[in-house]
């Protein structure tokens, strides 16, 4: 073995050399590491969640939860809530839940029936949830902006089939109702005017025992909660949320849990309202889950965010839609950096201030989440510094082949629906690099959240026979794209791609590119329905970070858009510029109120200032212009100097490759595919240099040796039967047959079978020694 050992050193020495490259490129482009980890990370927090299903013991509720803290994990002396300057313990916040739930009690609540909730955040409002869920009662959580003289208020109350409703002191005397009401005031809306309600006070709890009451038996399957939607697509729908989303988001996740020195204490901020999916789930639930404080605040105000996230000893800070937009705005302060929090976790976060966000405000670590309320599918971005910066989600090639839950499948936008098969009628993944609607898998009905009462919304969302006859996917409604190193991006809302000139536009896509010039501060892109046209024409609501910004912006949109590769058809023909885009109360732009306005200069200016894109230019738009868009003329006259048979010329259609590259590209894309090849190619070679197929060493020697002595080299192609005929070598037309000597000795004339033989030799040599050593 010692021969083999010396002959192939250096061959070692190159194999390990080219598996740490061949590894650090293959991990670098493939992500194996990142997928490896998450996959990990996954299933361990699947363990922490079945392990917390069994210690609950029969009553999976958040309740159950914050009385284990206290019982069991002997954290009763720690803050449970922060609110304006005050804490409460566990201890003490079990105490006032239990009392609150004894009371509810005495008021004939028992498990499954539904209690209305319309409270201002605040410890009133956290109570009562906690009271609720010991109850194994439902909480009905009331947009706390309607009024009782707005038709919605009654519709959500209906929807529910509420038994009774608590409100909080400040909005108590905007409910008018057969039901019963209560006023919960513990010490937080000093001076408020409750009308005539029952109040409730911290005196009034103090006659009602802590203590002799049970909490409910309910399962992961049993209601808890009535989020409802926003309601911008009629009224609004209550998503039924079931125990098992609630102990989901309570888990611990592996990030926090593997590094808790990192990571704890763990005090989460949101000014968000609880009523909302991301502060009840990713606030109160997961900082119950943590034995963690919620730091609450009233309202979102952007001048105090910070100082609150100071004040409370905030580590993390939710966020949602435009809020961090609305923090860039604000003049600097003392308190932008003078905090604790290391972690902000939300969804929307755009691209374009990503960065300005992360550092202005000294926020290391970003946590980009997505999913809706009642959805199935998700995708995760939690990074450290720039990486992922405007993604929602990452995976690679590992992570999709396993992917078996969440799916981007091509889409229709003529029929606004996912892309079948016409051959197998089933639905087809969407390449890298190729929009698509996410969509979730339905495992089981049982915990899928449902819109209550109103089954067919529910099926709608649903779609069957995806993949394969039988099963059942859920409808996110988002179009989002993942490049071919693996970020996901989200793109639109399935109704907010419009088609122009034939073709489809992303309003998403358009929004990011405007964003991203100096001196935007927000934008929306929309389609406009013009008569005398097809499709819809691209419009454009934008802000400006000042007013003296308008010119310059004007004077180069066009061509901004053009350098970003934007294509004609795709950019906005109609541009508003306007003081404020409108967000509702999740911080989701209002898209649909500035839709609504017209673009006749004479009645539908309402202050902003009206453009429209003539040539490659941008001119105000006037009654006259007006008037020759309305008349079919305009819109269509393509740029000046433009050659309208090759001006956005689809790129030609790839090649014929064959089935398993092609299949390969489509799953991996081309970077992907080529690195797979390339390290298959290098793991081959290396492997033969190990087994001593290649010996290039011993090859370097035999040569020399045979330079220096001109000793003969045996030809070690072995003996053919009697009879044989000599065969053509290789496959050039017109080359002769080679002899079959025994032994090639002098100046060959065929240097290439002259190497050959050696080559030969040198292996036949390398074999005998071995075979002696052995």
């Amino acid at each position: 073995m010692d021969v083999f050992s010396e002959l192939n050193a250096p061959a070692v020495a190159m194999a390990s050399a080219l598996t740490v490259a061949a590894g650090a490129y293959l991990n670098a482009k493939l992500a194996i590491a990142t997928d490896l980890r998450t996959i990990y990370s996954d299933k361990a927090a699947v363990k922490r969640l079945n392990e917390r299903i069994a210690q609950l013991d029969g009553s999976t509720t958040i309740y159950k939860i914050l009385e284990r803290a206290v019982d069991v994990g002997g954290r009763g002396a720690t803050d449970a809530l922060w609110f304006e300057q005050k804490t409460w313990s566990y201890s003490q916040l079990k105490d006032l839940a239990d009392r609150m739930a004894a009371l509810l009690k005495s008021r004939d609540i028992s498990p499954g029936d539904t209690v209305g909730v319309f409270t201002t955040n605040s410890p009133e409002m956290v109570v009562t949830v906690y009271a609720l869920s010991k109850l194994g009662a439902v909480a009905a959580m009331i947009n706390t902006n309607l009024r009782v003289t707005d038709d919605t208020f009654i519709h959500c109350l209906n929807v529910s089939g509420s038994k009774l409703i608590i409100s909080s002191a400040d909005l108590s005397q905007h409910v008018c109702t057969d039901l019963p009401h209560l006023t919960l005031h513990i010490d937080s809306f000093q001076g408020a005017e409750t009308g005539a309600t029952e109040l409730i006070t911290s005196e009034t709890l103090q006659q009602f025992s802590p203590s002799g009451l049970a909490a409910a038996k309910r399962n992961p399957k049993d209601l808890c909660i009535l989020i409802y939607t926003s309601g911008t697509t009629g009224k609004p729908k209550a998503c039924a949320i079931r125990n098992m989303l609630t102990l989901i988001t309570s888990t611990p996740l592996s990030s926090d849990a593997n590094n808790p020195s990192k990571y704890h204490p763990f005090r989460v901020y949101s000014p968000l309202p609880l009523f909302h999916g991301t502060a009840f789930f990713i606030g109160l639930c997961t900082a119950i889950g943590n034995g963690g404080t919620l730091c609450l605040g009233r309202k979102f105000s952007a001048s105090r965010f910070w100082k609150e996230v100071h004040d409370s000893g905030a580590t993390r800070i939710l966020y949602i839609g435009e809020l961090c937009r609305y923090l860039l705005a604000t003049p600097p302060s003392p308190y932008d950096q003078d905090h604790k929090c290391i972690v902000a976790s939300g969804n929307g976060l755009r691209g374009e201030i990503w960065e300005k966000f992360r550092k202005r405000f000294n926020v290391p670590e970003i946590r980009e989440f997505y999913r809706s309320t009642e959805g199935i599918a998700k995708f995760d971005n939690h990074g450290v510094g720039a990486w992922g910066v405007g993604k929602v989600g990452f995976s690679g090639p590992i992570r999709r082949f396993l992917e078996d839950d969440t799916f981007i499948v091509k889409y229709d936008t003529d029929t606004e629906m996912p892309y079948r098969d016409p051959v197998t009628g089933f639905c087809v993944m969407a390449a890298l690099g190729q929009e698509g609607e996410a969509i979730g898998r339905v495992r089981d009905r049982g915990t899928l959240i449902e819109y209550l009462g109103n089954k067919g919304a529910t099926e709608e969302k649903l779609i069957h026979d995806v993949f394969q006859t039988g099963d059942l996917f859920q409808r996110t409604g988002d179009l989002v794209v993942q490049d071919e190193s693996g970020w996901v991006k989200f793109q639109d809302r399935v109704g907010d791609t419009f088609r122009w000139k034939g073709e489809n536009v992303s309003a998403g896509e358009i929004r990011d590119h405007i964003c991203r010039i100096e001196g935007v501060h927000d934008a929306v892109v929309y389609g406009v329905k013009l008569d005398g046209y097809d499709g819809q024409a691209g419009a454009a609501g934008i802000t400006l970070e000042s007013p003296a910004a308008e010119a310059e912006l004007i004077s180069t949109l066009y061509k901004e858009l053009k350098k970003k590769g934007v294509p004609s058809y795709a950019l906005p023909r109609l541009v508003r510029l306007t003081e404020k885009v409108a967000t509702g109360v999740t911080f989701k732009q209002a898209k649909g109120d500035l839709a609504k306005k017209g673009w006749n200069p004479r009645q539908d200016g309402g202050g902003d200032i009206l453009y429209w894109l003539d040539g490659t230019k941008y001119q105000k738009l006037e009654e006259k212009s007006w008037a020759e868009i309305e008349s079919a003329n305009m819109m269509h006259k393509p740029p000046a100097n433009a050659d309208p048979h090759t001006e956005d010329e689809p790129p030609p259609p790839p090649a014929n490759w064959p089935t398993t590259v092609e299949r390969l590209v489509e799953r991996w894309g081309w970077v992907h595919t080529i690195a797979l090849l390339a390290v298959v190619l290098v793991f081959s070679l290396v492997w033969r240099l190990s087994h001593g197929q290649i010996n290039l060493w011993q090859y370097r020697q035999q040569r020399a040796a045979d330079s220096e002595a001109g000793i003969e080299l045996q030809d070690a192609e072995p003996a053919r039967p009697p009879g044989a005929r000599d065969r053509p070598r290789g496959r050039g037309r017109g080359r002769r047959p080679l002899a079959n000597p025994a032994v090639v000795s002098g100046p060959a004339s065929n240097t290439r079978g002259k190497a050959r033989a050696r080559a030969r030799a040198a292996a036949a040599a390398a074999a005998a020694a071995l075979a002696a050593q052995t």
